[in-house]
């Protein structure tokens, strides 16, 4: 990559994450209607959904049609230079009028997660993060928090349908057990931006589309944060396992999610 193109990218991508949420928000508001579906149990895809990610591709396609274009609802093909798409992260909460979902964003290099923006229209917060530059929301740098004790923390453990069912409870118990409130919001990709912004402490899943995750840890680790190798070893379209937390808590997460 030339100098000065990821600052121009990392420009770029912060622009589309709010026109994206500016058109997303309008349909939560309904001055723009829908119909919600459901692709699989308590999974819904939107009208919402198809517009919001055809705007995002279509501007990527004019600004760098070169670049390979991986989004939740068309799919696509990977590439060394790849965008990652989710038009609504928190679809759920999004039909039912809660506020809290995202348009998250990632663009990897080769496999090395480079730029990420997730946008919040709800309380209008855009996070974003370039490789070796920071996090940042809007212009304000962002730090993890600095918690060391699971029973001090709040900690996020995501699950939908697709995860075993079984398993999750169990994680679930762990955490209770050594102390952490656990709660789960329903927008993974905001989730990861809220604990790179200290608001809380871990995020947990045990399978992440890329989409959904690839923009969130990489604000986690440039606010300081640690995160668990991803994706798994079937590749970046096949996403895998995240544990993403304040440095002091990583080692007894991965330990609680990784026990049998």
């Amino acid at each position: 990559m030339k100098p000065g193109e990821l600052a121009s990218r990392a420009g770029f991508v912060q622009s589309l994450a709010r026109e994206a949420g500016a058109l997303a928000w309008r349909y939560f508001l309904r001055e723009l209607e829908f119909i919600a579906e459901q692709k699989g149990p308590q999974d819904f895809v939107s009208a919402a959904d198809h517009a919001v990610e055809a705007l995002i591709i279509e501007r990527l396609h004019e600004h760098y049609p070169d670049d390979a274009v991986l989004a939740e609802e068309r799919g696509g093909e990977v590439g060394r230079n790849l965008w990652v798409v989710d038009p609504i992260d928190g679809t759920i909460n999004f039909v039912h009028g809660v506020r809290y979902w995202c348009v998250s964003i990632g663009f990897i290099v080769g496999g090395e997660r480079r730029l990420g923006a997730i946008y919040d229209p709800s309380l209008d917060e855009l996070f974003w993060a370039a490789k070796g530059e920071g996090a940042w929301c809007d212009g304000t740098a962002l730090h993890v928090s600095p918690r060391d004790r699971l029973d001090h923390a709040l900690v996020c453990a995501g699950y939908v349908p697709r995860h075993g069912l079984e398993e999750h409870l169990v994680l679930k118990r762990r955490l209770h057990e050594a102390g952490a409130a656990v709660k789960d919001m329903g927008a993974g990709a905001l989730m990861l931006a809220h604990v790179a912004a200290g608001r809380f402490d871990a995020f947990m899943e045990p399978h992440m589309h890329p989409w959904d995750a690839t923009a969130g840890l990489l604000l986690v680790e440039e606010a300081g944060g640690r995160v668990h190798p991803y994706p798994g070893p079937a590749g970046v379209a096949a996403g895998g396992p995240v544990i993403a937390s304040a440095p002091g808590l990583f080692s007894a997460l991965e330990r609680i999610a990784l026990t049998h």
